[in-house]
This record gives C-alpha cells, structure tokens and sequence, in this order.
C-alpha cells in the first residue's frame, strides 16, 4: 500500500512540475490527484472525478466498502483565508447533499446509502503536503 501510494504521488508531483499554468486552478487539480491517491491507498474504488449533477459539481465519487462516497477535495497552499476544512461551508455541505440526492435518482438506484467524505491538503508545510481523509465529515 505504501510503495504503490508513494509511486502515485511521484508520478503526480512530476506532472504538476510539467504543467505550464501554475495558477489557482493547477493546485487545485494536484491537490485532487493527491487525494485520489490517498483514497486508492485506502481501499476506495473511484467512480467519478468532477461529475456534474444536475448543475452542483462533486469533485470525486467513490465506493469504500460498498458504501457510495461523496467526497469534496480542499487543497490550501496557505491559511489565508482558513484551513482547508473550514472551506466546506454549510452552504456546500447542503449542495452536496442535494447532489448526492438527484444522483441517487439520475443513476436509479435504490437502497443505496451515501456517505460524504472530506479530504484535505495542505501545502503550508512546503513540497510535502498533508493529506488527511476525514470519513463522514458531514
């Protein structure tokens, strides 16, 4: 699990490096390959990276255990404005929710329980970043 993750991250760091837009949105994109990353180490099977449903994006929808997830990334290169948790406003969270909702009738599928997941990274710490997964986070 370890060497397989580390291998990932290797590969997702010399890619970032290649890319010639290192703006807001190429950590954003880093920071959500990281995750996938951390998640695959973790057992998760992805199923969707940033799907829209019905106008509200998810950044990534897996499967843990046979438990339909829900999972919002925050990437932070500082603490400006907050950590990144602290991002995931009620406002979010019930967007989230609502799209978690319309995906269980878009895809038709019944008796199936969500779970919404939160995984942070933080980059405050220089080129080695934290990446915390945070199971039910709301």
């Amino acid at each position: 699990m370890g060497l397989l993750k580390k291998f990932r991250d290797t590969i997702t760091f010399a890619r970032h490096r290649l890319r010639n837009d290192k703006g807001h949105t190429a950590l954003g994109q880093f920071g959500e390959d990281l995750a996938v990353n951390a998640l695959l180490a973790e057992g998760y099977s992805i199923l969707e990276r940033n799907a829209v449903i019905y106008g509200r994006e998810v950044d990534i929808i897996a499967i843990e255990k046979e438990l339909l997830v829900f999972i919002e990334v925050k990437t932070r290169s500082n603490h400006s404005f907050g950590k990144p948790l602290q991002a995931v406003d009620n406002k979010r969270r019930k967007r989230y929710r609502k799209a978690g909702d319309l995906y269980l009738v878009k895809k038709k599928l019944k008796n199936t329980s969500l779970r919404f997941d939160v995984v942070t990274v933080d980059f405050t710490g220089g080129d080695n970043p934290e990446v915390t997964i945070i199971r039910n986070a709301f």
